[in-house]
């Protein structure tokens, strides 16, 4: 394996259907797979997540297709760290992406660059993610000069239920850790991702209610498989002595 793609966690669990012991690497993206990250991304995330339901990005093939640019071009910005999870075989080559989990590095007093955005789906999703991080704003709250801003994860549903998002968490905080970032957090949306932060030891420091948050943008949040509020979570990163 290349030294450019670093190798950041190898773990192994018992498949729930098999019951044979399947082995996993999580690794930085090589970029030969950006494609089939992104549109996975579209596919187990984006059309998944509450906030993008709601604002009816999944129904859009304009507003997808949007999406679809902007994260193939953010994806290779400096400071944007994407992971990805695969079988671990021995084999050099990667045979399927499992999940991703997506982080972007942020520096005090220097603004994210604007994307300007043309279909009215993105607009409002836009919209929303800038009612909640006014509602909480973890540079301002913990003042701090840089953080890890979360961008989103999934995992494949066949193989979710494994803790391969715990442990994309866990790579999280290595990775907060090396760059000397003492708090990482993010936005919680779904049961997946509580179960996992809850397993990962992370705290709820801020909620608002999807009732809330849709009321004030005329949108409905009327999935049952999503949470009733949006938790802002955070890992508390320890220093490696």
């Amino acid at each position: 394996m290349s030294n450019l793609f670093k190798v950041w966690s190898k773990f192994s669990v018992a498949c729930k259907k098999s019951g044979n012991v399947c082995n996993f690497r999580i690794m930085d993206m090589p970029d030969n797979l950006r494609v089939d990250v992104v549109n996975l991304y579209i596919e187990y995330f984006v059309k998944q997540e509450a906030v993008f339901k709601a604002a009816g990005v999944p129904k859009s093939m304009k507003a997808l297709n949007e999406v679809r640019v902007n994260m193939l071009e953010v994806t290779k910005t400096p400071g944007y760290h994407t992971m990805i999870c695969c079988e671990d075989n021995g084999e050099e080559e990667i045979k399927e992406v499992i999940g991703a989990s997506m982080m972007a590095l942020l520096l005090k007093g220097h603004p994210e660059p604007e994307w300007k955005f043309e279909t009215q789906e993105i607009k409002k999703l836009v919209e929303m993610v800038s009612t909640l991080t006014a509602h909480f704003d973890e540079m301002k709250v913990f003042n701090l000069d840089r953080i890890f801003s979360d961008r989103g994860a999934f995992v494949r549903p066949e193989y979710r239920g494994l803790g391969i998002a715990h442990e994309f968490l866990k790579v999280r905080r290595r990775i907060c850790q090396d760059h000397g970032i003492p708090i990482h957090g993010g936005w919680v949306s779904s049961y997946g991702m509580l179960r996992a932060t809850e397993k990962d030891g992370w705290d709820v420091v801020s909620e608002i209610s999807f009732q809330d948050l849709g009321r004030k943008h005329g949108v409905t949040f009327d999935d049952e498989n999503d949470p009733p509020s949006c938790l802002f979570k955070i890992a508390r990163i320890v220093k490696d002595n």
